[in-house]
C-alpha cells in the first residue's frame, strides 16, 4: 500500500496521462508527463508536463479530534506545462500556453462531478492561479497549481480519514 499523498499524486499523473494518450487534433498533443526523480532526470520538450510535489502543509481546522485523532494536509502539486515551438512555427507563443493550459485544467477535472475527490482520497481540491514560465533555454509555458486537501490517521499516512 501507498500513502494516501502518493495515491493522489498517482491519480493525478494518471489523468494528464490520459491526455497525452488522446489523438484527437483539436487538442494539445502531448510529449510525456513527467514526475521527476531526485535529479530532475529529464529532457526539456515540446508538450511536455512536468508534476512536481510541494512540501505538505497541517491544516489544523479541517483536522479532527478522535481515537485516533485525523490530520488534515494541503498538498500543492504544481503542473508544469512547457512549451518549446519550433523557430517556424507561426502560432504565437501565448496562443500555444493557452491551449495547453485549458487542455490540462480540463483533464485534471475528470471525472467533473467528482474530480475534487481523487478517487475518494480527498476532502477538495482546487486549481489555483497559474503563473507563466519566463522563457529559458528556449522552454517557456505555464505552471497550474492544484491543491489538494486530505485527511489521515495521525498513526498512519497511509490510512485515509473522512
Amino acid at each position: 500500500m501507498r500513502p494516501v499523498s502518493e495515491r493522489i499524486a498517482l491519480v493525478l499523473f494518471d489523468r494528464l496521462q490520459e491526455l497525452a494518450a488522446q489523438l484527437d487534433p483539436t487538442n494539445t498533443v502531448v510529449s510525456e508527463v513527467v514526475r521527476p526523480t531526485r535529479y530532475a532526470t529529464y529532457t526539456p520538450q515540446h508538450n511536455q508536463i512536468v508534476i512536481v510535489q510541494e512540501s505538505p502543509e497541517i491544516d489544523a481546522q479541517l483536522s479532527h479530534a478522535g481515537n485516533p485523532p485525523s490530520v488534515a494536509w494541503r498538498q500543492r502539486f504544481k503542473v508544469h506545462c512547457h512549451v518549446m515551438p519550433s523557430e517556424l512555427d507561426p502560432t504565437t507563443l501565448d496562443s500555444l500556453i493557452n491551449n495547453f493550459v485549458a487542455d490540462v485544467v480540463v483533464a485534471i477535472c475528470q471525472p467533473a462531478s467528482s474530480w475534487h475527490t481523487f478517487g475518494n482520497l480527498a476532502i477538495n481540491a482546487m486549481i489555483e492561479g497559474p503563473q507563466i514560465i519566463e522563457a529559458s533555454g528556449g522552454v517557456a509555458g505555464m505552471t497550474v497549481p492544484v491543491l489538494v486537501v486530505y485527511r489521515t490517521s495521525e498513526l498512519s499516512p497511509y490510512e485515509m480519514r473522512a
